[in-house]
């Protein structure tokens, strides 16, 4: 073992833990050296049961507990590592395994000391469901079920309660960092879990995006069509494909949004997409999916018709050209009709919507699949 490399201290630090943990016995820092501007040259580690205790911290009159039972029993069991300066890694310059006292077993091994330690991920998710009115034990019993087994749990029960009691005791406002460090743990559960962020000059987040394994895998095996990043199945059930959250609605936003989404999906483009009509959301599709069959939703253009054509009738005609089938020629000649009859000619936004009527008459939309959607209602629905 003495000459082996080491990148970092840290990486022979972890070597030497789970050495230990094999074996079964426990690990306590021992001796740190530095030189002479502070940078640490030597680093070593030992067996918990090496060495004796100080008699300073045995018989000390003015001591108001009594000392902790003696466990160290002289022998020395040891791992000690010294930087090269030459080849800037750290070389294994001793190594002891004698020990004189028995091992953990397998069983034994969960509890040792330096083996059971709550990880960041954990203690964040912990938090989070202890904010939702979880009890502790019921978090406790979260955890083996997720990790298989409470020998599996990487810490003890014990652990997790001091440690979200700690928390209490302090002040976390840092929601952003409790989230993401939230969704990062989803990947120990959930492999295909997918998240990804922005942050703005000052390192705070603007951007936020997440799917999980189900929304990746409907996506896609089901061919379903794009409302924003809902749709849904050949049930008429409503799938959930990824949530974005976003800090404004600009082009350069959403064009963020549809990069991350295809990047999640592995750059399957959907073949068909709903949206309500935002400008700037059209104008990302636009670039990002030229091809794709895109739909505006029903109710956003009645809705502006009632705002822009003040002649009652106006909607219920406009309403028969989204929603039946006509031929191109018979739409056209319903649609001059209707300007006709409610003197519309020269009004400007009927003029804009005609001329985007392949994306809100069927007429023009047949044989694209959505669903049976004319308008964004899911996508709404899950908004409430």
């Amino acid at each position: 073992m003495v000459g082996v490399e080491f990148k970092s201290v840290e990486e022979a630090e972890s070597f030497y833990h789970i050495y230990s943990k094999i074996i079964g016995f426990n690990v306590r820092k021992n001796q740190c050296r530095k030189n002479q501007v502070g940078i640490v040259t030597t680093r070593s580690w030992c067996c918990s049961n090496a060495g004796f205790r100080r008699t300073k911290y045995i018989k000390n009159p003015n001591k108001v507990c009594e000392p902790r039972s003696e466990i160290r029993i002289g022998y020395r069991a040891m791992f000690r590592v010294c930087n090269s300066k030459i080849a800037k890694l750290w070389v294994v310059k001793e190594f002891l395994a004698n020990h004189n006292h028995c091992m953990a077993t397998d069983t034994q091994k969960h509890f040792l000391r330096s083996h059971h330690k709550i990880s960041a991920a954990e203690l964040e998710q912990a938090k989070l469901l202890k904010k939702s009115g979880m009890k502790t034990s019921e978090i406790w019993n979260l955890f083996v079920h997720q990790n298989g087994g409470w020998d599996k749990v990487r810490c003890t029960k014990k652990d997790l309660y001091n440690s979200l009691a700690a928390g209490r005791r302090g002040v976390d406002d840092l929601d952003s960092n409790t989230t993401l460090t939230f969704l990062q743990s989803k990947l120990d559960i959930d492999p295909e879990f997918f998240d990804a962020y922005m942050v703005d000059e000052v390192s705070r987040l603007t951007h936020l995006f997440w799917a999980d394994g189900a929304c990746r895998f409907d996506y896609k095996l089901c061919q379903m069509p794009l409302v924003v990043l809902v749709g849904s199945n050949n049930h008429g059930m409503t799938c959930v494909f990824g949530f974005a959250l976003i800090q404004n609605e600009t082009t350069e936003t959403y064009t963020w949004v549809l990069q991350t989404f295809l990047e999640c999906m592995k750059d399957k483009l959907p073949e068909t997409i709903l949206t309500d009509g935002c400008r700037s959301m059209n104008k990302a599709i636009e670039d990002l999916m030229p091809n794709i069959v895109h739909r505006t939703c029903s109710w956003h253009i009645l809705n502006n018709a009632i705002k822009h054509v003040h002649e009652e009738g106006f909607v219920g005609e406009l309403r028969n050209l989204i929603k039946r089938y006509y031929s191109v020629d018979e739409f056209d000649l319903r649609w001059n009709k209707m300007q006709l009859d409610y003197n519309d000619e020269n009004n400007e936004w009927a003029k804009a919507l005609y001329s985007l009527r392949h994306q809100w008459a069927d007429t023009h939309l047949r044989g694209s699949y959505f669903g049976g959607s004319t308008a964004t209602n899911r996508c709404e629905s899950m908004n409430d």
